[in-house]
């Protein structure tokens, strides 16, 4: 019966289905919903049927013809479908779901790509002429991994049993790995000429979904997908192989991927491969143990290429930078890489204060005048925000030791601090971050999110300093004093960032004035200076907040040092904005100068 209307449909027309290019198609009218319908009825007809076809080929030159033939039948309608549905709307063709079992999915790849046998080969032919056919299979196989993503399952027979999904997934995942490592985007796409993703582009990303799926459902059977990758392998030692060596083998084919990206020429730079290829990277890392060389190496590669290629795709830099961090943090703290790269911004965007020249850092290609603000600033910002949090978990937790060492009234207690070691691991901390926040609050930054950010960090970071200097408050009498690297913290502060802070505040308030003026310029003058108003308002909300933060710190840094017999003080600059008083010499001038222009206002008002 199959076999029947398999002929009947390759002999049909889209006008025995009462179809055609003209039909209304439209979602907003019964006549369009009715034709949608049909359509979709058809194209899973079609689809059931070239898996039927495939099924029973035997590898049938026939068979695969007839398999072609439906596929033509079923991009008819998918074109039609994709063209009403309009240019900004979500295709509809692309949005159903496909009638293919995840089982077949996985043996036509493997028939299409890896299939060397002789005797197959004049039949596979057929299907391997048509490059639409094969790019339709990858999307499949795509739609399979993204369902399974979404639900767990899959659609089709065995769709519900997690074992034979995870033996279809290597399959598939074995195919589009051989197949994106054997032929780049870069070879496919200079003889391409139809529309859409290229098939190596399309099996990328459906490498990229494949370790996402693993990673939420089979995380377990890791070692088994990693071994099921490997064409290679056999049952003698390198079975016994740990999950980093064979996570690293496959970081190493992804890696050689993007040098060659990076090496090519600007104009065949592609961003989007690129993209694809960082996340595949990131996947596979977190297979990584830290302690292992690998994941050094793979610190070190990401490192290197970070200093030494420069691209100016916001969105490559983030991915690329994030996945930085992503390793830095679990190998050290990333205070010392973070007082580099604001260096870099620092260089790139130029100072608050025009007249001065500031020297070019180059320790980060991946930092240039396109990345710099907001993309990396962003980064840094975010990341300086996640030490600072740690650091603030740290105090909260010293704080709780002290108060029980003091209940329990111990002899260690009046011995040397015995929490010496986490004290100057913060304070280091705390040091180079000042000199991170040093960097940034000199930048020429853009107004945004960049200034509205690093403000809260300030903040944050003075609340931290104030935690500190409260804690020593608390110690300082049974520990004889406080230590001399807590002291040059407090110097560093007072001659590095609070100065600096001030500055940055009357920079951010002048470009707020310099808008408003802008803003009242412009045509509609009321409508824009009222949004510039709620800009200005929006942006600068933050200041009072750190204004506070300085002096609640300064305030018990009085505190400590009346406490301590230190004069920590010395270095704390009263700031000019509290720092005034009225002169009454210029006052009684000005007033004199209002009172002498009040008669001609009269004068010319009587005229």
């Amino acid at each position: 019966m199959l076999e029947s209307i398999t002929s009947r449909m390759i002999k049909s027309e889209l006008e025995d289905f009462e179809l055609d290019k003209s039909a209304d198609f439209s979602q907003s009218t019964g006549v369009g919903i009715k034709n949608s319908i049909c359509a979709s009825l058809v194209m899973g007809i079609c689809e059931v049927l070239i898996e039927y076809n495939f099924s029973i080929s035997n590898f049938s030159k026939n068979k695969f013809e007839e398999v072609l033939s439906l596929f033509m039948c079923y991009k008819k309608l998918s074109d039609i479908l994709n063209e009403k549905a309009g240019k900004g709307k979500t295709k509809t063709a692309n949005k159903m779901e496909s009638f293919w079992s995840m089982k077949f999915v996985s043996d036509l790849l493997t028939a299409l790509f890896r299939d060397s046998t002789q005797s197959h080969e004049e039949s596979l032919s057929v299907l391997r002429s048509s490059n639409e056919f094969m790019r339709h299979a990858v999307s499949a196989a795509l739609q399979k991994v993204q369902q399974l993503k979404e639900t767990g399952h899959v659609s089709g027979p065995d769709g519900q049993n997690p074992e034979k999904v995870f033996q279809n997934l290597c399959d598939i995942t074995r195919v589009l790995l051989w197949r994106y490592t054997s032929i780049p985007t870069s070879v496919e796409d200079l003889g391409k000429k139809e529309k859409g993703k290229s098939i190596s582009l399309l099996c990328l990303e459906g490498l990229q979904k494949v370790l996402g799926a693993v990673s939420l459902f089979y995380q377990p059977k890791i070692q088994h997908f990693l071994r099921a990758l490997d064409v290679t392998d056999n049952e003698g030692e390198e079975a016994e192989d740990s999950i980093s060596h064979r996570a690293a083998f496959q970081i190493r084919q992804f890696q050689r991927s993007l040098l060659n990206l990076l090496s090519s020429q600007e104009e065949d730079f592609n961003s989007k491969e690129a993209l694809l290829l960082v996340t595949v990277l990131s996947n596979l890392s977190k297979l990584l143990e830290p302690s292992s060389p690998q994941f050094v190496q793979m610190l070190s590669w990401t490192s290197k290429i970070c200093k030494e290629n420069s691209q100016e795709d916001p969105s490559f830099c983030k991915g690329l930078m994030n996945l930085l961090f992503s390793l830095h943090v679990l190998y050290k703290s990333p205070v010392t890489l973070l007082r580099d790269l604001s260096q870099d911004i620092h260089g790139h965007l130029g100072d608050i204060d025009e007249d001065v020249e500031v020297e070019k850092t180059d320790h980060f290609a991946m930092v240039n005048l396109r990345t710099a603000a907001p993309t990396v600033c962003l980064l840094v910002l975010s990341q300086a925000e996640k030490v600072l949090e740690e650091v603030d978990w740290l105090i909260t937790k010293l704080k709780g030791q002290v108060s029980q060492e003091i209940v329990s009234e111990e002899p260690s207690s009046q011995a040397a601090r015995p929490h010496h070691a986490i004290e100057k691991a913060i304070i280091m901390q705390l040091g180079t971050l000042l000199t991170f926040f040093h960097e940034l609050v000199q930048t020429a930054l853009p107004s945004g999110s960049c200034v509205d950010i690093l403000l809260k960090d300030l903040c944050k970071m003075y609340t931290i300093l104030t935690a500190l200097v409260r804690y020593y408050l608390q110690v300082c009498q049974s520990a004889g004093g406080i230590p001399k690297n807590m002291e040059k913290l407090v110097k560093l502060s007072g001659s590095h960032l609070t100065p600096l802070c001030y500055s940055f505040i009357s920079y951010i308030q002048n470009k707020k004035s310099q808008s408003l003026k802008c803003a009242g310029e412009k045509k509609g003058k009321a409508a824009a200076v009222a949004t510039a108003m709620a800009r200005v308002l929006r942006e600068t909300k933050p200041i009072p907040n750190l204004i506070f933060a300085i002096e609640q710190y300064e305030k018990f840094l009085i505190h400590l040092s009346k406490k301590s017999k230190v004069n920590l003080m010395q270095h704390m600059k009263l700031s000019t904005s509290r720092d005034f008083k009225i002169k009454g010499n210029i006052l009684d001038m000005v007033l004199r100068d209002e009172e002498a222009d009040e008669p001609e206002e009269g004068t010319a008002s009587e005229h």
